[in-house]
């Protein structure tokens, strides 16, 4: 598929992640024990064949940068095409950094003009899944579609659905209406973030949008181009976790628990890739007991651990109990500490005797480096 690129926008705006994107964009999040969020996007991307990929930046990209590097784990350190960070557009006259997502298209035009490939994937890098693009672009060519948004069934109407984009979708694929943070959704079609547009088209929408003084590109470009365009749907069947508050990333990394969604996700004819980091095996003690549970490389578990995700370089004290919990990174829960349904963020230490608990709904945050 060398004849699409991708545009991955790392934004943070209107998402309500709390502690846990005050310091980074949402991309960067750790999920699953060793991965990031934009890890996924970019291994679809890849496993598509797609070779010329832009990550569109806007606050807080520090992170997501060191996590990427020259983009190397994903094969895109390329003499030709590869992967580019774009940094933020600052608007004229706005006195700061671009607010909406037309002001970062429109930052990343000069890139657009540069690229030679005719269609564009543009994903907003929140959803967790394992998909190649292929048959989507396929089905956009063979509609001679001006957008093609990629959605899939929720199934049940619920509170994600009032923060997403919802799609009525006829019996020929086409997009009839449109509901972006519907209170009462009309369907259960959730949009995942991702379209594709032919590179010129997309061109020509960011400059008259941009012109316009319009921000957002699902509010002010997406919805009137239903009426106007036109805009098919591509539904996507398997697991698809979309991350846009506290309680939609506590929820999908606790899904990686299931074995049937593990499986779909990481063990399937397509990888996911992230950024190496060589470490020795986990080391349990005799007083450890682990159950339902995902550990990753270099921790030292001496306590219980029980439904939970547990990333590199973590060390949890004897007698300690965690249950129901995500620990990031190089975090020590040290002996006799009782947590539940807690998210721990990197580096964190909780002293002797701590105790946590939060509730399925409303877990506890812990930020970056807390001592308690």
């Amino acid at each position: 598929m060398k004849d699409m690129m991708g545009i991955v926008m790392a934004d943070n705006s209107e998402l309500r992640l709390n502690e846990l994107t005050e310091m980074r964009s949402v991309q960067a999040l750790p999920f699953g024990g060793r991965y990031r969020l934009i890890d996924f996007i970019l291994s679809n991307m890849v496993n598509s064949g797609i070779i010329n990929v832009g990550v569109a930046t806007n606050i807080n990209y520090s992170s997501l940068m060191d996590h990427l590097g020259s983009g190397a784990p994903w094969d895109l350190n390329r003499k030709i095409y590869g992967l580019f960070m774009l940094p933020p557009y600052v608007r004229g006259g706005a006195g700061g950094i671009s607010t909406g997502s037309v002001d970062q298209l429109y930052g990343v035009l000069t890139f657009l003009r540069r690229s030679r490939q005719q269609y564009v994937l543009l994903a907003s890098g929140r959803t967790v899944c394992n998909m190649t693009f292929d048959d989507a672009l396929k089905q956009h060519i063979e509609k001679d579609a001006d957008i093609t948004v990629i959605y899939h069934d929720a199934k049940e109407k619920s509170e994600q659905l009032s923060r997403s984009n919802v799609y009525e979708v006829d019996e020929e694929g086409r997009v009839t209406g449109m509901e972006s943070e519907p209170r009462y959704p009309k369907t259960t079609l959730q949009g995942m973030g991702t379209f594709i547009i032919e590179r010129l088209k997309l061109i020509a929408l960011i400059e008259d949008a941009y012109a316009r003084g319009s921000h957002d590109f699902v509010r002010d470009i997406l919805m009137t181009a239903v009426g106007t365009l036109k805009v098919y749907g591509y539904e996507y069947k398997g697991f698809a976790g979309i991350v846009d508050s506290v309680k939609s990333y506590y929820e999908n990394n606790m899904k990686m628990l299931d074995l049937d969604v593990r499986k779909e996700i990481f063990s399937g004819k397509n990888k996911i890739y992230t950024k190496v980091k060589d470490q020795v095996p986990t080391q349990y003690g005799k007083t450890a007991s682990v159950s339902d549970s995902l550990i990753a490389d270099g921790c030292v578990i001496e306590g219980t651990v029980e439904n939970s995700i547990i990333f590199r370089g973590v060390h949890i004290g004897k007698g300690a109990v965690v249950k129901n919990s995500i620990v990031m990174q190089n975090s020590v829960i040290e002996e006799n500490c009782d947590i539940e349904n807690v998210i721990i963020d990197k580096e964190c230490t909780l002293r002797q005797a701590k105790r946590l608990v939060g509730q399925p709904n409303y877990p506890v945050i812990l930020p970056k480096r807390t001592l308690l």
